[in-house]
């Protein structure tokens, strides 16, 4: 799973930032105004983590509270409450300060895909995965899903190509979906219909792969695919 750092997964879901690691890290050395922000970013990101675990955390929370001893069982409980509410209102100023900060340092900080950049599958939901794209040309891209993807997918190939994006002059997308890029030249990949948008050509992709591994695919290309199977391509 490409986004397992709950800090990423929350920023990702915030403002579709897709990062591979806290790249903060590399401005914590930094003497300045802007090193004192990436720091605090740092501390107030491994707090947010630290908040997520102890709440995922099945075994009962130590109270924030003095206990008073002989305490019955019905107290108990309701003292165990009293701390899950003030941990989560404790996660939730967390959460608002790693937002804040994060905002404040990718404003000094702007994200150079160059050659490879991640995007989430649907817009504010990291749960349907992670595409990559590796640039192999200056038009064309291979797409990579990561292991949460493929089962949202429901696609056989985690952390593999999928397929081959080009841009074309008019902006738009054309998907076609391949594990090797010399499936292209060899006349063995599936030209699948062009797409507005970069998520939703990487999407089509993926929807091509579930068909293709499914009893409703019958052996049939793309252009053999009715207007409706070609609609949810893009779902």
């Amino acid at each position: 799973m490409f986004l397992a750092d709950p800090a990423l997964r929350l920023i990702a879901a915030s403002t579709n930032d897709v990062l591979p690691e806290q790249l903060w890290r590399y401005d914590t050395g930094t003497e300045d105004a802007f090193g004192d922000l990436a720091r605090i970013l740092h501390k107030t990101a491994m707090a947010y983590n630290t908040s997520s675990a102890d709440l995922d955390s099945p075994a009962p929370r130590p109270s924030f509270g003095l206990r008073p001893t002989g305490t019955g069982a019905a107290m108990q409980d309701v003292l165990a409450t009293i701390d899950q509410r003030a941990a989560m209102e404790r996660h939730t100023v967390i959460t608002g300060s790693l937002l804040d900060l994060y905002g404040a340092w990718r404003r000094h900080r702007p994200l150079n895909h160059g050659e490879q950049r991640h995007l989430l599958l649907r817009s504010g939901d990291p749960g349907h995965g992670v595409a990559t794209l590796q640039r192999f040309t200056h038009h064309q891209w291979r797409v990579t899903a990561d292991a949460e993807a493929a089962q949202a997918f429901a696609v056989p190939y985690p952390n593999r190509m999928v397929g081959v994006l080009v841009e074309t002059e008019d902006g738009i997308w054309q998907p076609t979906a391949c594990t090797d890029a010399a499936q292209i030249a060899s006349g063995t990949a599936y030209r699948l219909p062009v797409r507005d948008d970069l998520a939703t050509a990487c999407r089509s992709l993926l929807r091509w792969w579930a068909l293709r591994h499914s009893a409703a695919w019958r052996s049939r290309n793309p252009d053999q695919l009715t207007p409706t199977e070609l609609d949810q391509l893009a779902e």
